[in-house]
């Protein structure tokens, strides 16, 4: 079983990082050759739909993992109802996200954007119930193939389009292909592998049980959604296209981190779980040391990518994103407290404070729609960054200080780990600048890479035997 569980592990981390290393790749491909205005344009469309997408699903997939999981004989019968009920929610949805962009009045090629991500938008929903499924039966490696050669795919056909000069819809048509094709791919394995077909019948009893579940999974999904998206969506609306365009570079670049907290809290929620139950001081020990694994990691991103900034968004694209450059500085800054938040949030989950973590995250949420709508009229683009800046912030602050109340956390361990790896990260940083100052930021960066684990040592923030404990905790 412990086999089983960590090839799935690596399969899901080895591909949602290709994913995340090709969607970048195609982003910067299509920011480079289509400038700031497309960009903002082409970002706009995505982000939209993807506020709507959680609509669709209500939390329903996850129920369907966790209940066919436990139940595998209800399988077919919980899969066909809840294709069913996306069915009719994607249909639905679709209507609503349609409406809402033209009742918005953005112009004719904005729409068209939008109708055709919307498309996209209901196939993505409907291949994640099919690998739901594949999920609740331990089988994991089709679903990380799919992802991956479905982002391949897109790279290959939006450079197709890309470089023949196809209008800007077409880069939505490579994301629509290849989700259409992985719903045939995901239901053929389905079918083939376990002769469970993609049958849509609605069955009231099970759509009563599975329904009452999903409740507090729906508000989650659609506040966690709205909290990342929203700041693109009121940017396009207050601040126009070219400045969606010029936020989409560091949002794609602090996004593109986000697998390293999600591979950290998928190896740490079990025994969260486990520890509640069983042991709280092994909880609150476990809760501490990953909390400081995962600050060791955001401390030099955070710091290294606010030194060299500048350079690297001239490097990756152009001068024509200059005005990234401010709000990447701030957001890397609030990818540091959502790093935190993660294993803050888990932990909270773990311990039977779901309510109070979803009632957190709604607040935060009201508070950066706000936030949005003063700062962006008057600061544009670093409005938007200042505003995730103060929710990420509070997200984690909240959040921490319902820890205690599950387990007898250390403060004073967490406070003399984030002064230990503060100077570090602080050397480091000041090590980064100084190089970057006399040569090319490629060396600023080795030069941060060296530095940052020597003072760690230095500092004692890091032993030894912590060392073999990562390990241990990496191949878990």
């Amino acid at each position: 079983m412990n086999t089983s569980i960590a090839k799935n592990t690596a399969f899901m981390t080895m591909a949602s990082i290709g994913q995340k290393i090709v969607a970048f790749v195609y982003f910067t491909l299509i920011a480079r050759q289509i400038g700031a205005e497309g960009t903002g344009k082409y970002f706009f469309a995505l982000a939209f739909t993807t506020v709507f997408v959680v609509f669709v699903d209500l939390g329903f997939t996850n129920v369907l993992v966790r209940e066919a999981a436990k139940a595998k004989e209800k399988m077919q019968q919980f899969f066909s109802t809840v294709i069913a009920i996306k069915i009719v929610f994607g249909i639905l949805t679709y209507v609503a996200a349609v409406a809402a962009i033209n009742l918005l009045g953005y112009p004719l090629e904005t729409k068209q954007l939008v109708y055709l991500s919307a498309v996209t938008m209901l196939f993505d929903s409907l291949h994640l119930t099919v690998y739901g499924v594949l999920r609740a039966v331990g089988d994991l490696k089709w679903e990380a193939g799919g992802m991956l050669g479905s982002q391949a795919l897109t790279l290959v056909m939006g450079a197709f389009f890309l470089y023949t000069g196809r209008p800007l819809i077409f880069l939505i048509l490579a994301f629509t292909i290849p989700s259409f094709i992985n719903v045939c791919y995901a239901s053929a394995v389905l079918w083939k592998k376990y002769q469970i077909p993609l049958m849509p019948r609605f069955d009231a009893a099970v759509f009563k049980y599975l329904g009452k579940i999903a409740v507090p999974f729906a508000l989650a999904a659609i506040f966690a959604r709205v909290y990342s998206y929203i700041d693109s969506i009121l940017l396009s609306k207050l601040a126009g296209d070219a400045a969606v365009g010029w936020y989409s570079i560091p949002y794609k670049i602090t996004y593109a981190f986000q697998f390293i907290p999600l591979a950290l809290v998928a190896a740490l929620y079990p025994r969260f779980s486990e520890y509640f139950a069983a042991d709280k001081k092994r909880l609150a020990y476990i809760f501490e040391r990953g909390f400081k694994y995962l600050l060791i990691i955001a401390f030099p991103i955070t710091v290294g990518i606010f030194v060299i900034a500048r350079d690297l968004v001239l490097f990756l694209f152009s001068d024509g994103y200059i005005n990234s450059v401010l709000p990447l500085q701030i957001l890397i800054v609030s990818l540091f407290f959502s790093f935190v938040s993660f294993p803050i949030g888990a932990f909270l989950n773990a311990g039977n404070k779901q309510v109070t973590q979803t009632v957190i995250v709604g607040s935060v949420m009201a508070v950066n729609i706000i936030l949005n709508l003063v700062l962006i009229p008057r600061y544009g683009v670093a409005g938007a960054a200042s505003a995730a800046l103060i929710g990420n912030i509070l997200l984690a602050k909240l959040g921490y200080l319902v820890v205690p109340k599950i387990a007898k956390i250390s403060h004073r361990f967490i406070a003399k780990t984030v002064l230990q790896l503060g100077l570090s990260a602080a050397a480091m940083g000041a090590a980064v600048w100084y190089v970057n100052t006399q040569t090319h930021f490629i060396f600023a960066i080795i030069a941060g890479a060296i530095v940052y684990p020597a003072m760690l040592f230095a500092v004692k923030a890091v032993t030894r035997e912590q060392l073999t404990e990562v390990v241990r905790l990496v191949r878990n």
